[in-house]
């Protein structure tokens, strides 16, 4: 800006000492023209410089804000990526761990699986077999029902048969009541009826032959037999333990005939059937009293006729 005044000054000398005033004061007032238009722009440039410099501080201002916006995001970003990496290492951790507890939870899963099914195999084996017990007891339950009935047809069928041995111990009794003196029992033990029959009622000592008094209570007590035809009779024949002298070989001889005797009565005087009749020789295998005293060998010798209803009914059931 001097140089352009000092050029000036220099070009006013030089021209004032060659051009007229009119002249001078043209380029006077150029000069004047001239200082006010560079007055003008150098006023602009300093208005428009202090705009700049306002502009510059507003500038550098804001800078400083956003250099400390920037400074406080900086920090933001790393406390944020500080806490995505702890967090990405909680994931990762967690991660693992879940990968853990999976592989556990498959595993313990697998174990309840096999578990379950070993459970349901058993429990399958359980119901198969509640199944056949169920089975097996209703089946027992029928047969119980069947069982029960058998009890009951059998009972009504023993209490049957127990009336008529009574009624038959009854009817014997009643068949020999004239024969009362002659020691002669009946008895009832073990669902059968006894008749026991002394050896002076039918017999001589060692003799086979039935003595008129016997024959007379055989024929009686096969009268009121004949009357009950499904009952069975054994004819026992018992001795005592004195051996035997003559034609009959011993006691077991004696026994069976004079048991055969009194068989042969029943079948031809008072018409028994023979079906009906077993004749068996004792002996002296089953005393009722000792052989030491007469007394006790005369109960020895005696004749039994076990009756014994029919038990075919009973048989039936028992056997169904």
């Amino acid at each position: 800006m001097k140089f352009g005044w000092s050029f000036l000054a220099l070009a006013c000398i030089a021209i004032s000492s060659c051009v007229t005033k009119k002249q001078y004061q043209a380029l006077e007032a150029s000069k004047t023209e001239m200082e006010a238009s560079l007055k003008r722009k150098n006023d602009d440039c300093v208005e428009k410089n202090a705009a700049l410099v306002a502009s510059i501080a507003q500038l550098e201002a804001e800078k400083g804000e956003k250099q400390k916006h920037i400074s406080a995001l900086k920090d933001t970003i790393e406390t944020c990526q500080m806490q995505l990496d702890e967090n990405l290492q909680y994931i990762r951790n967690l991660g693992s761990s879940l990968d853990a507890q999976r592989q556990n939870l498959a595993q313990e899963i697998n174990e309840k699986n096999k578990t379950l099914a070993t459970k349901e195999l058993e429990l399958n084996t359980a119901l198969a077999k509640a199944e056949a017990e169920r089975a097996r007891l209703e089946q027992l339950r029928k047969e119980l029902e069947k069982t029960s009935q058998r009890v009951k047809d059998l009972e009504a069928e023993l209490s049957k048969k127990e009336r008529a041995v009574r009624e038959l111990k009854e009817a014997i009794a009643k068949a020999l009541a004239g024969f009362e003196n002659l020691d002669i029992k009946v008895e009832y033990r073990n669902g059968k009826v006894y008749v026991i029959l002394p050896e002076k009622l039918l017999f001589a000592s060692a003799s086979i032959d039935v003595d008129p008094k016997g024959r007379e209570a055989l024929i009686e007590i096969g009268k009121a037999l004949n009357k009950q035809p499904d009952v069975q009779m054994a004819i026992e024949g018992h001795t005592d333990n004195i051996p035997m002298k003559g034609a009959i070989k011993d006691n077991w001889d004696l026994s069976v005939l004079r048991a055969t005797s009194i068989a042969r009565i029943l079948i031809a005087d008072a018409n028994t059937n023979p079906k009906r009749i077993q004749a068996v020789g004792r002996g002296d295998t089953q005393p009722v009293a000792g052989n030491d005293t007469p007394e006790g060998r005369a109960k020895n010798r005696r004749t039994e006729i076990v009756l014994t209803p029919q038990l075919d009914k009973i048989l039936e059931i028992l056997n169904n």
